[in-house]
């Protein structure tokens, strides 16, 4: 689908076509003066070149004075909260002049912007709400994004990481929520399991899904269920309540 055309990219255009005209003008008036001083036969050329010059200067000026009466449809970005003006309103996606990302739009609206955190290096990133895969602007790595809502960024995800312990955890899941399609996906992604099997794993919560985990890496795992609305806790392994797991 084409590009939906900018206000301003118009405006360029006519500005930058303005001035090549004013400069053929501006040599047409030279030679004007040339053939004017010159005389004689060369009058008539002085008024060829001074009408040319006229000519030329006033149809600029009339495509400038054209500008003012151009259609504006501003659009504001959901990335950063500038307006970009169209010709006409927009149906299809476009590049916001500001900040240069891709707006989303659907049906002749712009389409939310949601948070999601990335789970390599846990920073936050505004992503369309019908994209299913982002790539972060922190680390350049690819987030797959299996649900996103603006209000289900977990306290859990400000949380500072703490640091690194040599006490070995292990992560039990405790149930998996509303989203279970999402928590399933991400349990087969983790683990290398077929379908069948997490929902044998499913089937008999609460269970260790994985263990000997450092710290720092078990809350990173636990803030992707969190963030999918799964209740899950990070226990060390020499916990005497500790749950065993036979899938690892």
């Amino acid at each position: 689908m084409d590009e939906p055309v900018k206000r301003s990219e118009v405006q360029e255009r006519e500005y930058t076509q303005a001035v090549l005209l004013g400069i053929v003008g501006i040599l047409c008036l030279g030679g004007t003066f040339i053939f004017w001083k010159y005389g004689g036969m060369f009058t008539s050329l002085a008024f060829i070149f001074g009408l040319a010059w006229l000519g030329l200067w006033g149809f600029a000026g009339w495509r400038l004075y054209q500008l003012r009466s151009l259609e504006s449809h501003a659009i504001t970005c959901p990335f950063c909260n500038q307006e970009t003006a169209f010709l006409s309103s927009p149906t299809s996606d476009f590049t916001c002049e500001h900040c240069l990302k891709r707006v989303p739009m659907e049906n002749g609206r712009v389409l939310e912007v949601v948070a999601v955190k990335c789970p390599h290096c846990g920073s936050l990133e505004q992503v369309s709400a019908r994209a299913s895969v982002a790539i972060c602007e922190q680390c350049n790595r690819e987030i797959m994004i299996t649900r996103v809502a603006r209000s289900d960024v977990s306290p859990l995800a400000h949380t500072p990481l703490a640091q690194d312990d040599p006490t070995p955890y292990e992560l039990l899941l405790i149930h998996p929520g509303k989203h279970q399609e999402d928590v399933i996906h991400l349990l087969q992604s983790l683990l290398t399991l077929n379908r069948p099997d997490v929902k044998k794993i499913l089937d008999s919560l609460p269970t260790v899904i994985l263990t000997n985990l450092p710290r720092r890496k078990g809350e990173g795992l636990m803030r992707q269920f969190t963030d999918l609305g799964a209740q899950v806790d990070l226990r060390p392994i020499d916990n005497e309540n500790r749950v065993p797991s036979p899938w690892v």
